[in-house]
């Protein structure tokens, strides 16, 4: 091989090389740029899930001092029942009654 083929080739290769590279380089950036925007949207998409699951935490939360308060006024209701039937000589089914251990300051 001469000095020219070797120079001429080795341009070549140096071109291709070069291409190849941008090409690499340019793959690379497209890459992190749908990565960057993945990233951004499972971000978002948590956020909402955090969201939608505080609402549901609140949500179950009312309503769940809504039935306490609603049972309270129930097992009142029970109690003044219960105590007409003794009050008229008559036993309950069931002969105890539970008394109410808790407070209903919630």
């Amino acid at each position: 091989m001469d000095a020219a083929t070797i120079t001429a080739l080795g341009g070549l290769l140096i071109a291709f090389g070069g291409g190849a590279w941008k090409l690499i380089d340019r793959a690379d950036k497209k890459r992190e740029r749908r990565e960057v925007a993945v990233e951004d949207l499972l971000k978002a998409r948590v956020a909402s899930l955090e969201g939608q699951l505080q609402k549901q935490a609140d949500d179950f939360d009312k309503e769940r001092r809504r039935n306490k308060r609603y049972n309270s006024r129930i097992k009142a209701a029970a109690g003044r029942w219960r105590e007409q039937l003794l009050v008229n000589d008559i036993q309950p089914d069931p002969a105890d009654w539970p008394e109410d251990d808790h407070d209903d300051t919630e």
